[in-house]
């Protein structure tokens, strides 16, 4: 959102995390970077008003599932307008003025009942998945539905073993004829040991790709994803790519659900609860389905274009 806001000529400020979550490209993005840690609801409500006062800004964007009733007064006492992500598994009372969530099952109805804001607006679905430019219009049905290469990713951070449990399973009782690729985010403290199991065990069969340049050609060198269940299943589904989901955290279950409601994808269960087993088998089902697999990738073009980021911008800068 900073840079479609940068490209229109309307610069951002960055308050609350840490440095170290500062990557290289963030200097030519934000006018400013505020690092706050919490202390409680108060006191950073306080910080945020502050800070807006000091850069002049009079909207703001808020993806922080620890704002509660406390920290939304204290920004309407102020005269701020704010746009608010929130998580579904646990929605709080609603005072911004947009309520935003890309899960692909979320209805308005479903949190009414937490709207404080009259004059508050909901924007649900994937048609506000931020994703970066490049998946924008990226969509490409796969035309034949076979399978010779899935895609591992499940986020940026500690995929909590789980990579080596599913290639463990798949090498050995999987479609023998597939290559898989792992993409890794690089705060990934399993890297190495990821790294030293496929040079003992995977049989060439298996690519290791840690924080990759290019993510978009990732997910394009695949025809399947096993994938965890939070912004990944949006960009994949912008590309066209069928997932089998498994929720990494219980914040993801709805979206996963959600997406197997769009048929886009399967959703094998939660990280505590899977079965390495039951994830063997729905691979190897779908490499023998070519033509479900090619209607889960149409349904994910079909609801992600990657237009989001521009239409949130559009609320934004039409009241700056």
């Amino acid at each position: 959102m900073a840079a479609a806001l940068r490209a229109r000529g309307v610069p951002s400020v960055m308050y609350g995390p840490d440095e170290n979550w500062r990557e290289p490209a963030d200097d030519g993005l934000f006018h400013a970077w505020l690092p706050r840690p919490w202390v409680d609801s108060g006191s950073d409500a306080r910080g945020l008003v502050e800070a807006c006062r000091i850069f002049g800004a009079r909207v703001a964007v808020i993806d922080d599932y620890r704002v509660d009733d406390e920290y939304q007064l204290c920004l309407r006492e102020h005269g701020l307008t704010w746009m608010q992500q929130f998580n579904a598994s646990s929605p709080p009372a609603f005072w911004g003025d947009w309520i935003v969530n890309a899960g692909p099952g979320e209805t308005a109805a479903r949190y009414i009942d937490h709207v404080k804001n009259p004059q508050a607006t909901f924007l649900l679905g994937p048609e506000y998945a931020v994703l970066r430019p490049e998946f924008r219009g990226g969509g490409t049905e796969l035309p034949s539905g076979r399978v010779s290469r899935i895609l591992l990713s499940f986020g940026g951070g500690d995929d909590q073993g789980l990579v080596i449990r599913l290639l463990s399973a798949l090498i050995a009782d999987g479609p023998p004829d597939v290559e898989f690729r792992v993409m890794s985010g690089k705060r990934n403290p399993r890297n190495d040991s990821i790294s030293e199991w496929i040079n003992y065990n995977a049989q060439g069969r298996v690519t290791l790709s840690v924080n990759p340049s290019d993510v978009v050609a990732e997910y394009r060198a695949c025809q399947l994803a096993i994938i965890g269940g939070g912004t990944s299943t949006f960009e994949a589904a912008a590309l066209g790519l069928p997932m089998i989901i498994v929720a990494m955290a219980d914040n993801q279950n709805r979206q996963a659900v959600g997406w197997e409601e769009r048929h886009a994808a399967v959703f094998a269960g939660g990280l505590d609860t899977l079965s390495l087993e039951g994830l063997v088998i729905r691979v190897t089902s779908l490499c023998a389905d070519p033509a479900r697999v090619a209607e889960m990738s149409r349904a994910g073009v079909a609801s992600v274009d990657g237009g989001g980021c521009e239409r949130l911008v559009q609320r934004l800068v039409g009241v700056i």
